[in-house]
């Protein structure tokens, strides 16, 4: 199995991080890994690559992860049909905690066309493969270097990361997924004894005040601890960013416990981009937050922004399109 991977970057400070040289040195074991970032980087710090990619770049196309796949793409397409198999990935995420090896040997067996570590609603794109019977066909070629600049984050998840999958499965290609958001619960209940014990690491204030869910793939509160004892292979890094998790708290503990992944490569990175919730008193702002929710919450759901007074849906809303002819 000959695989090419398109690893897309970004660093605010224009720094090589630990954590990214180990994710590709691991793929790398994989795949021809190019890297891409989508931002200044001295030659200095790409360098640190070398070791493990055919190539690497970076410079400001302000087309985010989906901008740099789409120029490595097109830069490699004369070479493509060398391929069995194209990974999609970034540097959002922390890993992998896990051996790789294992959800590709899996995935083997799958009739599918194209297959994300998890699947809600669409593949997330932070890690995908797709088959020749995508990436060799032209309107496929034709989304990924069409990709505009100026979208914002919230519509480049709408339009590109949503609509690559609307994509693929209008032109009647078999999508899979590692996780898959309405597996979770059965997942659970097969290992529950396991992964039951596996949360009595969760200090008791901790799990008295968390409703743990199995019904939806979640990676940025609490209940992702669940999908880890799941052998979930990766954790997002924004997770540390938000005011209602204990991130910080838990990851150190699971991560050091049960994987063998070097917890300073998340920890440094971490105090490097300030990741740290705003407001320390998580208790409060949980009790807050779910108060101004219950009363009036706005939220985005698919294609729709949906308003809701005491969780009943009062209002909804398609959201406007960007007009992507008039973004370059």
């Amino acid at each position: 199995m000959k695989r090419l991977c398109l690893f897309a970057g970004y660093s605010q400070d224009g720094l090589m991080e630990d954590y990214v040289i180990y994710y590709v040195r691991e793929l790398a074991k994989l795949a021809d890994v190019y890297y891409m970032a989508d931002c200044e980087m001295p030659k200095s710090e790409l360098d640190k690559l070398t070791p493990h990619v055919i190539s690497a770049q970076a410079f400001r196309h302000c087309k985010y992860d989906f901008g740099s796949w789409g120029k490595l793409y097109s830069h490699l397409q004369s070479i493509l049909n060398k391929y069995d198999e194209v990974i999609l990935t970034n540097d959002s995420i922390f890993g992998p905690l896990y051996s790789l090896e294992n959800y590709f040997e899996k995935m083997s067996f799958s009739d599918c066309s194209a297959w994300s570590l998890c699947y809600n609603r669409f593949m997330m794109s932070f890690f995908v493969v797709l088959k020749p019977d995508i990436f060799l066909e032209k309107w496929f070629a034709d989304f990924l270097t069409g990709i505009r600049p100026g979208i914002d984050k919230n519509n480049i998840v709408w339009l590109y990361e949503s609509g690559m999958t609307s994509l693929i499965e209008q032109h009647g290609k078999n999508i899979d997924a590692v996780f898959k958001g309405n597996d979770i619960k059965l997942l659970y209940r097969a290992q529950k004894a396991f992964i039951r014990n596996g949360l009595k690491n969760v200090p008791v204030h901790i799990r008295l005040l968390t409703r743990w869910r199995t019904n939806k793939i979640r990676l940025y509160s609490d209940d992702y601890f669940i999908l880890f004892l799941l052998k979930f292979p990766f954790i997002k890094k924004q997770a540390f960013s938000f005011n209602d998790n204990h991130f910080h708290q838990l990851a150190p503990t699971f991560i050091k416990k049960y994987t063998d992944y070097n917890y300073g490569l998340i920890e440094k990175s971490v105090t490097l981009n300030h990741l740290y919730p705003k407001d320390v008193k998580c208790l409060k702002y949980k009790l807050k937050r779910a108060i101004q929710n219950f009363f009036f919450e706005k939220r985005f759901k698919g294609e729709f922004y949906v308003y809701r007074i005491c969780r009943i849906t009062v209002w909804k809303i398609r959201r406007p399109v960007p007009d992507k002819t008039q973004l370059d």
